[in-house]
């Protein structure tokens, strides 16, 4: 079974999904993958400029980032931005399909899925074609009819297809793919106050949050900041706080999971791979300053479901910090619904489903 996977550096999430589902493909299914980013392939350089400019715009214009977002949320998925934000790349695309000649293709980021759907409108002989949706909501650019089965990460995400009429016989609510561990290293005693900065250091007011924690975390409690690859930061919360541990340096996941899985409460931007797994972890969030965009839906999906917390500013992060230390009630509260909605087996589960629908004959 080979099996090719179109993933993007846009963010670092998709990465993270496709080298988890790779994982699950190979050890559950023996399939041979490949990952590729069809950008990289148009022109690298430019590539990784976007990818910077990507980071460099969700860390300081993140409202820029939001317009865009939300204005175009709701389009119609037949759209002419939907079609023109699909076309750089797809010789690239076309090309790579032709020479991997692979069973199955999977698009871990919403422009790749309308790539293929292009090529198949044009009748170019696309391969089974299946859509991993990476966030707890489905932006327009997501949203493309022509492909074998969708993986989402709810039923309210299930439905918003539905809703905008996508054509697709196979819509499975599995969650988003991450590494087994976050469902193995869970421990029912917790000391641990966990703050992420995210992978590029860009969860916005770090030290605003430090500080709030040192003033009201107790004694006997930890607290934890990881600073990513933000060497700057590392070297001001080092200095600032003596109360809490800086950690510089990206994190394998298992070193990531046996800190969430000792952590009582994850202190974080809401990406769809945090907010993933943290929800396997069993772990509470509490979310500061939700970035515009997916981020603030993914907070949303959260508080919909009483699974997290949110603050918009530092006084509410101290209240909403100290409710959290205090009410037993609202802790436990938290827990039952995060058992609720969390999709264990996230990553087997769609591996499954790509298994099954390469394996049945049309």
């Amino acid at each position: 079974m080979k099996i090719l996977i179109l993933t993007s550096s846009f963010g670092g999430g998709h990465n993270s999904v496709a080298r988890a589902l790779k994982r699950s493909l190979e050890e559950n299914f023996s399939a041979k993958v490949r990952l590729e980013d069809p950008y990289h392939l148009l022109n690298p350089r430019l590539n990784a400029l976007n990818a910077r400019f990507y980071v460099y715009m969700m860390k300081y214009f993140p409202k820029l980032y939001g317009l865009f977002y939300n204005s175009t949320y709701d389009l119609e998925k037949d759209s002419l931005l939907v079609r023109l934000l699909s076309l750089p790349g797809l010789k690239e695309l076309r090309e790579l399909l032709e020479e991997e000649k692979p069973e199955g293709v999977v698009a871990v980021y919403p422009t790749y899925a309308g790539m293929l759907r292009i090529l198949k409108e044009k009748g170019f002989v696309v391969p089974k074609s299946f859509v991993v949706i990476t966030d707890f909501v489905a932006h327009v650019q997501w949203l493309h009819d022509r492909m074998d089965a969708y993986f989402v990460p709810s039923h309210e995400v299930k439905f918003h297809l539905y809703r905008k009429g996508v054509s697709c016989n196979r819509i499975e609510v599995t969650g988003i793919p991450i590494n087994p561990e976050f469902d193995r290293y869970k421990q029912e005693e917790r000391d641990l106050l966990l703050i992420s900065a995210g992978m590029f250091g860009m969860t916005p007011s770090v030290e605003e949050i430090c500080q709030v924690v040192e003033d009201l975390l107790p004694k006997n409690l930890e607290a934890m900041v990881l600073c990513g690859s933000d060497d700057r930061l590392y070297g001001r919360v080092s200095q600032r706080f003596k109360k809490i541990q800086a950690v510089r340096g990206i994190l394998s996941h298992e070193e990531m999971a046996k800190l969430m899985g000792r952590s009582f409460l994850l202190i974080s931007k809401a990406g769809g791979i945090t907010t993933s797994e943290a929800l396997a972890s069993e772990t509470p969030m509490l979310i500061y300053k939700p970035l515009p965009g997916q981020e603030y839906y993914n907070a949303l999906y959260l508080l919909k479901n009483e699974a997290g917390m949110v603050a918009y500013h530092r006084g509410e992060l101290a209240r909403v910090l100290g409710y959290f230390l205090k009410s037993e009630e609202l802790r436990q509260r938290l827990k039952e619904n995060i058992r609720r909605i969390k999709k264990p087996h996230s990553s087997l589960l769609v591996a499954k489903g790509i298994h099954d629908v390469l394996r049945t004959k049309d």
